[in-house]
């Protein structure tokens, strides 16, 4: 039986509003949940019809073609070689052949608990139970392959990211992205982005960490490389997204809620997002006494945030004005235009 769960909703700071138009790709799926590219085969977990559809991706109108059943729900997908590993909501982790006629799936490891995503490092596959908090890891290549927990207590862990040895996951149930070192012998979890609005899939082009936020009904992005990295808005509107997957300019969103496989076009934004930044810019940063802005070409609304979504203090601000700072408690804080956007800074 399927498990239904509850996510929270938290107040999360544009940094740009992109504008990005979602198109459909195919429609009259069944709560798609992972995406796994092959080829120019786009393999798709249906989790409320219980089975595995792929779509070619090349085709001038992709149509879903069935893979197999899996009787209590496919989650995630990892390729190793022909091996396509399935997260399957009945508590285990299962493999085809992607190359048979007629695939077959055999068990790789039962006893889990709701595994909902997965992701191939070397020989270990990565895996989220859930409900139970946990990321376990699995040798693909032992003989009698056995998950070894090694993160407990996280909430409500989903999808993964690779950056050289760091993995990127998301929190859903903590609003948050967070990330390991998977070399260390004892890994510890630093916190990269908090905020968001119920995290889901999560996939790196570049330097860019696209995130799709469940609850939030919406596609995000950070800069990995930023000392600080702040959410900005890719696209709204979606319905229930969870994973997502790059394929050439186009970033392909499993709408859940939408029962269907939707994209966009992500090669203009970082130019539009280049231009944005250096329209306004906030100084000194970081700051002791005050903060001005540059660049605005007519007075403001403006209102401060801190990281926990409480609006400090408000007002108008016109080009070079002054906002006085000096009382706030140190840390890091969020002033939002009236026009849209939102700039980080740092009180000390």
């Amino acid at each position: 039986m399927k498990k239904t769960y509850i996510l929270s909703a938290i107040l999360f700071f544009a940094f740009i509003n992109i504008n990005a138009q979602a198109t459909d790709v195919v429609t009259g799926l069944m709560g798609p949940y992972g995406l796994l590219l092959n080829g120019s085969d786009l393999y798709i977990a249906e989790n409320m019809a219980s089975k595995v559809s792929k779509i070619d991706v090349t085709a001038a109108t992709p149509v879903a073609t069935d893979v197999l059943v899996i009787p209590d729900g496919p989650g995630g997908f990892a390729l190793n070689g022909n091996d396509l590993y399935i997260s399957d909501w009945g508590g285990k982790i299962s493999k085809i052949d992607i190359t048979a006629a007629t695939p077959v799936a055999t068990d790789v490891v039962t006893g889990l608990d709701l595994p909902v995503a997965i992701k191939l490092v070397g020989n270990d596959l990565y895996v989220s139970q859930h409900m139970v908090g946990i990321i376990s890891k699995i040798d693909v290549t032992a003989a009698t392959p056995v998950a070894i927990d090694i993160l407990i207590g996280i909430s409500g862990p989903a999808g993964y990211a690779l950056n050289g040895n760091d993995l990127y996951f998301a929190q859903t149930d903590a609003n948050k992205i967070s990330k390991i070192d998977i070399t260390a012998a004892t890994p510890t979890v630093t916190d990269i982005v908090a905020g968001l609005n119920a995290p889901w899939g999560l996939v790196l082009n570049g330097n860019t960490l696209y995130i799709s936020e469940f609850v939030g009904n919406k596609v995000s992005r950070i800069n990995i490389t930023d000392t600080t990295p702040v959410a900005t808005d890719v696209v709204t509107g979606l319905i229930s997204p969870t994973e997502l997957v790059v394929i050439g300019s186009d970033l392909y969103i499993a709408e859940n809620g939408g029962n269907k496989i939707s994209k966009i076009d992500i090669s203009a934004l970082s130019i539009e997002e280049n231009l944005l930044k250096n329209r306004i810019q906030l100084y000194p940063n970081p700051t002791t006494e005050y903060i001005q802005l540059s660049n605005l070409t007519a007075a403001e609304g403006y209102s401060i945030y801190n990281m926990l979504g409480a609006k400090i203090k408000g007002g108008n601000i016109s080009n070079n004005e002054r906002v006085d700072v000096q009382n706030l408690t140190n840390g890091i804080y969020f002033l939002k235009l009236d026009n849209g956007n939102t700039l980080k800074f740092i009180k000390k």
